[in-house]
């Protein structure tokens, strides 16, 4: 099943990538650091993840049978509100929480919510749409995200990747996305280019049968699952120390050009060795002429991309 996805995992910010001791999460020992050798990908792929429970996103209202307009949710939910369970059952997609409530026939729906850290439980009627002709409660939910990102990295040694530098949040509540698992999935990309003002972003049309790894966390600096052995191929490099990083002449990886991964020539202008703000590190520039020509700079959709210097795996690309 083919599926075209625009949203992407990025935000609009100044040039900024993060260190990938702070993205991985490796001891800061040079020794340690050494020892440890990763492969760099960076290859674009499609990101698709499931929610942990069922996202409310916002509520409404409905016109019922006598022609009025009702709000059985309100006071009752909020956006950002989880719904774990339905009828003391485990709900494990919306279409399975909207057969709930066309087998509730009107008759209240107890819900247990998890709503900022902590558990309750709420009784919602729903309401028989006048217009749909199926019973509702005046909620918007989501049960999955899906966009675009790069690949940073892959561990030969414990089949394990890490990709996006950054977390993923919702775009409707804009908190980090608790999941219970997610696919790696394969991509066609359309690129738009980027303009003064405006970033560009990259169209990937995703192939959802084809899942090349599996999600098992997201994370502020990222996205973390394992992959079978060849998926992520390649030569592996030394992840550097913070000292180790330095301004000057770099390189950043991708697979924009729709073949092999590409090295193109960046700057890191500035460091921010003492912790960057909201894990952004250093600053760099796109010198590349050929990726200019293709993208306009950085596009929404490279998140990811690694950066190597001297040898050595030093970062990935977050915000643009």
């Amino acid at each position: 099943m083919q599926q075209k996805i625009r949203k992407i995992f990025l935000s609009v910010l100044p040039f900024f990538a993060v260190f990938i001791p702070i993205l991985l999460g490796v001891p800061q020992s040079a020794q340690a650091l050494e020892r440890r050798k990763l492969i760099p990908v960076g290859r674009t792929v499609g990101v698709t993840m499931d929610t942990e429970g069922l996202l409310v996103l916002e509520t409404g209202s409905v016109v019922g049978a006598d022609n009025e307009s009702h709000e059985p949710s309100k006071g009752l939910l909020k956006a950002g509100d989880r719904i774990l369970q339905a009828n003391g059952e485990k709900q494990e997609n919306k279409e399975a929480f909207m057969k709930t409530i066309q087998q509730s026939e009107g008759k209240p729906i107890c819900l247990r919510l998890e709503r900022n850290g902590r558990q309750k439980e709420v009784k919602i009627t729903p309401v028989l749409s006048n217009t749909a002709q199926t019973y509702q409660i005046g909620a918007w939910i989501r049960d999955s995200i899906q966009g675009i990102g790069t690949v940073t990295y892959y561990d030969a040694e414990n089949g394990t990747f890490g990709a996006l530098g950054h977390g993923v949040y919702d775009v409707d509540t804009d908190d980090l996305m608790v999941i219970h698992g997610g696919s790696v999935v394969d991509t066609t990309l359309e690129i738009v280019k980027g303009e003064k003002g405006a970033a560009g972003e990259l169209i990937g049309q995703v192939e959802m049968q084809e899942k090349l790894a599996v999600i098992e966390k997201n994370t502020e600096t990222g996205i973390y699952g394992k992959a079978a052995a060849g998926v992520f191929a390649g030569e592996s490099y030394p992840v550097a120390t913070k000292a180790e990083v330095k301004k000057g002449a770099a390189v950043l990886l991708s697979d924009l050009e729709g073949k092999d991964v590409q090295a193109y020539a960046i700057e890191i202008e500035s460091l921010e060795k003492n912790g960057g703000r909201q894990h952004k590190d250093m600053n760099i520039r796109i010198m590349d002429e050929r990726l200019l020509a293709l993208t306009g700079g950085i596009v929404q959709g490279m998140s990811g991309s690694p950066i190597l210097q001297n040898g050595r795996l030093v970062g990935a690309l977050t915000h643009v």
